[in-house]
């Protein structure tokens, strides 16, 4: 059940009775209730015109693993959604990865275009603090041109952002107060979510031997000569458009990279035509909060 917040209602009924496209750029803080109210645009939307959530959250993505955007179309009713698109970014947060955060979430948008999705929701990052913040939002909606930015703030912490927006003739800007049932949680909770999220996706995997040769190689890439300390590295396998096939953990890469041991879920191999290594490790054996490490 959605507990649905003011303004809400009237947002999605403009957006399921409209004509032209639209597409809808949710910001707002961390645990500022932004999925719950893209899930209530994409239900509303979806029961009318055909259309696409994009999440680009990768700390607490909803449609792949961690580290991952993801792009699910709802064709309309009564058919169901269809499989998620994934990009692999290698991290949980943009931090570091700006150029993979905003390629990943442009080139979904743009798959949503194709699939002919009239309603595009956009589930943003919740990098909104200080320049940084600011720098990397602004960036992301002049990337993204949606015909909407939805700011869920407390007070005017968005403003900034929203700022250079405001005589932009295509975009109309929807200030929505946070709701009272948005619920906190704290950075030990977030990481739990992970890695409940990492156990799920990687349930029931088997080692597999990957070869490598005529594959790109892309992101964190190891020294190829003597890739020491790779064990445990998340990686993807993407297809010749760059979405992933499979994110795999890294077990063994034999030197000179002819040859890489991965714990995977069942991939077509020869679909492969690049592998992304991130800058995030597993351990999935270890005591809950410590599965993580970081990688330069």
């Amino acid at each position: 059940m959605i507990r649905i917040g003011d303004g809400w209602e009237e947002l999605a009924a403009t957006l399921a009775t409209g004509e032209g496209p639209e597409r809808v750029y949710v910001v707002g803080r961390t645990d500022c209730g932004k999925t719950t109210l893209c899930r209530y645009l994409v239900e509303a939307a979806a029961a009318q015109v055909r259309t696409a959530y994009v999440d680009c959250d990768t700390g607490q993505s909803r449609l792949g693993p961690p580290t991952t955007e993801g792009m699910v179309l709802y064709p309309g009713a009564p058919e169901p959604p269809g499989r998620p698109y994934l990009r692999f970014v290698g991290s949980t947060s943009p931090g570091g990865h700006f150029v993979q955060t905003l390629t990943g979430a442009k080139r979904l948008v743009e798959m949503a275009a194709e699939l002919g999705a009239r309603v595009v929701v956009i589930d943003s990052p919740g990098l909104v603090a200080g320049g940084v913040g600011t720098e990397f939002q602004v960036q992301m909606i002049d990337l993204l041109r949606p015909t909407r930015i939805v700011a869920l703030q407390r007070g005017r912490e968005l403003e900034r952002i929203l700022a250079n927006f405001a005589r932009h003739s295509g975009i109309t800007t929807h200030r929505l107060p946070v709701s009272p049932a948005a619920v906190s949680r704290p950075p030990l909770g977030r990481r739990r979510y992970r890695e409940e999220r990492f156990l799920a996706y990687f349930a029931g995997t088997t080692p597999q031997e990957v070869v490598l040769e005529g594959l790109g190689l892309q992101g964190r890439v190891p020294d190829l000569r003597a890739p020491r300390g790779v064990g445990g590295r998340l990686v993807s396998f993407n297809d010749p458009e760059n979405f992933s096939l499979a994110l795999a953990l890294v077990r063994e890469m034999h030197p000179g990279g002819r040859l890489i041991e991965v714990l995977a879920p069942a991939f077509d191999h020869a679909a492969a035509a690049s592998v992304r290594f991130g800058s995030l490790s597993l351990d999935l054996d270890a005591e809950p909060g410590s599965m993580e490490s970081f990688r330069p």
